[in-house]
């Protein structure tokens, strides 16, 4: 064997030994990246299960304080008060963890159950029942496929224009020389003499309570539909609204003071007074909350204070079992025996 043939042997094999050599180097590199990427998984279920536990500690272990802080959301008006639509969102953190999948899902049809259904039939029709190739006239053979739609349909104001017509009996006028008239009935409202639908009046209500919408937001809602509706009339409306459904809400109070079990609390409430100015005295939501196995009870009474004498004013001789929290004022209602809820009762025994 030859000087030549040596060396081109060996570059040979130094070439395969490297090539082998940096085979092994990717396949360590691709080990160690998929080993990071295990002990990153592993680090952030290490933290949310700290998470976890700490809270659980929190709760078990921790002392609680009766105090509400500061920057607690109002119970009436957190979304008008805090709402801001230029805020920015977040920038949120992935944080990825295993856990066992819970099977809780529910399926489209039973999303769907409870809205309207509407049938529509595609067919062809005219020109179009005849075939494309030969002219003859097509036969239906099935149905292709069905496809379901969510549609929504926009709510609209209407003026219902109601044309009450009268009668008068011919007969009676000819014994009695009177007519007896008579006239259709006529759609009541709640308010005597109004133009404003019941339904119009109650959305308004659900929408500045339920769904937190303020009337100035509304004036803008109804003008969007084509009515002036000026917040002094919203207004007026609500505060109508509540005059008129007094008797149901003494019906429900009596409901309430009959039962064996009231839970009550009390919140602070943001006022505007009438030269639109918050109100620099505090105001309260009173709340009081029969058991919820049967027919709930859930009456909510605005008081400018939270003197003792609001509880007993409303509690009255109530005699059942009365759970609230330590508030000394709730002591009022004499007759009742007073109960702590559960997170007061840890906070004595801690």
């Amino acid at each position: 064997m030859n000087r030549e043939n040596l060396t081109n042997e060996l570059d040979d094999i130094i070439k395969s030994l490297i090539e082998k050599v940096e085979n092994e180097i990717n396949e360590k590199d691709k080990e160690l990246s998929s080993k990071d990427e295990e002990i990153q998984k592993l680090k952030n279920e290490l933290e949310y299960l700290k998470g976890v536990i700490s809270n659980k500690n929190r709760k078990i272990f921790g002392s609680s304080s009766e105090q509400v802080d500061v920057n607690q959301l109002s119970l009436f008006n957190e979304a008008e008060k805090f709402s801001d639509l230029n805020a920015e969102e977040p920038i949120l953190e992935e944080i990825t963890y295993k856990r066992a999948k819970k099977n809780n899902y529910i399926g489209k049809k039973d999303n769907l159950a409870n809205l309207e259904r509407v049938i529509i039939e595609h067919r062809l029709e005219g020109d179009d029942l005849n075939c494309k190739d030969c002219g003859e006239p097509l036969t239906e053979i099935g149905v292709k496929s069905k496809k379901e739609i969510i549609r929504y349909i926009p709510a609209k104001l209407v003026v219902e224009e109601h044309v009450i017509y009268s009668y008068a009996c011919e007969s009676c006028e000819k014994e009695t020389g009177e007519s007896n008239i008579m006239s259709a009935p006529v759609p009541e409202t709640i308010f005597y003499n109004s133009m404003y639908s019941n339904e119009l009046i109650a959305h308004t209500v659900i929408l500045k309570y339920q769904h937190a919408m303020p009337l100035y937001r509304q004036e803008l809602y109804f003008d969007m539909m084509g009515a002036t509706l000026s917040r002094q009339t919203l207004c007026n409306w609500t505060m109508s609204a509540a005059e008129a459904l007094g008797p149901i809400y003494n019906h429900m109070k009596k409901g309430l003071l009959s039962r064996n079990y009231i839970h009550a609390d009390e919140t602070t409430l943001k006022v505007i007074n009438d030269n639109g100015k918050d109100s620099k005295s505090k105001k309260y939501m009173w709340l009081y909350m029969s058991e919820t196995e049967s027919a709930p009870v859930i009456l909510y009474d605005y008081q400018s204070t939270r003197s003792s004498s609001c509880p007993k004013n409303f509690l009255g001789d109530f005699k059942g079992f009365l759970q609230t929290d330590g508030y000394n004022g709730y002591n009022s209602v004499s007759n009742a025996i007073r109960v702590y809820c559960l997170a007061y009762s840890k906070k004595i025994f801690s």
